[in-house]
């Protein structure tokens, strides 16, 4: 059964249908919450919660305005975002000591695996984490996230500035060790 047809009967509540389609998403749906939370248990209450707010408001995706997928994963950082939000008063923006800037060849880059560098960005304090997760893997513009955290535009352009500057500063150990066993 392809996606559309499984949406459709998803909207019938047909529980075979929100089953297969479930076990269809739920691996990419739990990479996108393990990416807002360094605690793996966090992150499986985020992809329940996604899962059940998607079921709950299946009925109002509208195929004509876009993707399944695309409209899916908005709504699960919307979710993500809203029950972070819940769990303290006020963003948990950090703000460093200015992080030195580096550049990593790209032929280490290619080294480092998938479960490296997400374990890296959860190594980011919480509101570098949020502006990275946002703007580079959700494409979100700094004024929807912005108005999405609670913060200025300056705030999310300079908070996207310094995780980008830390994140190569934990990764440049890793794409050293890495390049340097990669045969000549």
């Amino acid at each position: 059964m392809n996606l559309e047809q499984l949406v459709e009967k998803c909207k019938s509540r047909s529980s075979r249908a929100e089953k297969e389609l479930f076990f269809r998403l739920a691996p990419k749906v739990l990479s996108l919450c393990r990416r807002y939370t360094k605690d793996e248990g966090l992150a499986q209450d985020y992809l329940q919660e996604c899962f059940l707010t998607l079921f709950k408001n299946i009925k109002k995706y509208d195929a004509t305005k876009g993707p399944f997928e695309a409209w899916f994963y908005r709504l699960c950082t919307n979710r993500i975002l809203q029950s972070y939000r819940k769990s303290r008063r006020e963003p948990d923006i950090e703000f460093r000591a200015e992080v030195p800037e580096l550049s990593l060849p790209d032929e280490s880059l290619e080294a480092i695996s998938e479960e490296q560098l997400l374990a890296t960005i959860r190594k980011l304090p919480n509101g570098y984490r949020e502006v990275l997760n946002l703007a580079v893997f959700e494409g979100w513009n700094h004024k929807e996230i912005a108005h999405k955290l609670g913060i200025t535009e300056s705030t999310s352009r300079s908070q996207l500035a310094r995780a980008k500057r830390l994140l190569k500063q934990f990764l440049q150990p890793l794409t050293q060790k890495n390049y340097a066993k990669r045969p000549a």
